[in-house]
């Protein structure tokens, strides 16, 4: 009922309020692709700092490994290292999707182990209560997000957690559409892959082509989709592991992300 969601929201966004302004070792922000319509989300990446580096401050907000895989890029934007922080998550995360885009599971397992770990999805949020966590079923995630944002920004400045200089171009990529580059050469490959490991890296250089033609052609559809399995699994982690973009989109995570039921 409403005043059940009510009641429930209200007792997640207390206990987060508490929790942030209580984060010693300071707060990290992560925003999953699914978090990228939400306004507040929006609001907390442009208010973020990239002047000087994350390291050290109160907050940082960075974008979650899965909302790097769907705007091109062929070198890995830095992702920050925060072991010690509070760790809030917002949107989806899948655990064959983790492994296919080299996502850290590390990170969600330390800091569920140390009561420090929240993830707010729709209409669930966990997150420690005493000496154990909990998940509060049918809440208003948009209410508590807000709780979240209003929290961190009484930490004080917000920053950029993928480096400095370079947040211009990132929100390029994820919100409009960047200058176009020059088109890329086009692919040539010599000789046969002979079926060894080789082949991985045509596939590999594929992809990267593809990120190349889509920064020259921002307003064109450039979108990959991935099956799952074993080679293919292999495929993605070792693309990812060169830096180059999946580039796919929010159905293509979703693929991925439900292959972590069979998983």
């Amino acid at each position: 009922s409403e005043q059940e969601t009510a009641r429930s929201t209200a007792v997640a966004c207390k206990t987060i309020a508490k929790i942030v302004g209580s984060a010693t070792a300071g707060v990290h922000i992560i925003l999953g692709h699914d978090a990228r319509h939400s306004p507040t989300a929006r609001a907390l990446l442009e208010e973020a700092s990239d002047e000087s580096s994350s390291k050290g401050s109160q907050v940082i907000v960075s974008m979650a490994a899965d909302w790097l895989q769907t705007f091109p890029h062929t070198e890995s934007p830095i992702r920050p290292e925060t072991r010690t922080r509070l760790f809030i998550y917002v949107g989806t995360p899948g655990k064959y999707l983790s492994m296919c885009i080299k996502s850290n599971r590390g990170r969600f397992e330390d800091a569920f182990k140390e009561d420090r770990l929240i993830i707010l999805c729709r209409g669930v949020c966990m997150l420690p209560l005493g000496t154990q966590v909990e998940n509060i079923y049918g809440v208003d995630q948009d209410v508590i997000f807000d709780s979240i944002s209003k929290a961190a920004r009484e930490r004080g400045q917000l920053f950029w957690g993928h480096g400095p200089g370079t947040k211009a171009a990132m929100m390029q990529k994820a919100y409009g559409y960047p200058l176009p580059l020059a088109m890329p050469e086009p692919l040539s490959f010599q000789g046969d892959a002979g079926g060894s490991v080789v082949s991985f890296d045509y596939l590999v250089e594929y992809i990267k082509y593809l990120n190349l033609a889509k920064m020259a052609k921002p307003e064109v559809p450039v979108v990959n989709y991935y099956d799952t399995g074993l080679t293919v699994s292999v495929m993605q982690m070792t693309v990812v592991q060169r830096g180059v973009s999946l580039l796919t989109d929010g159905d293509g995570l979703a693929i991925l992300r439900d292959a972590s039921i069979g998983h």
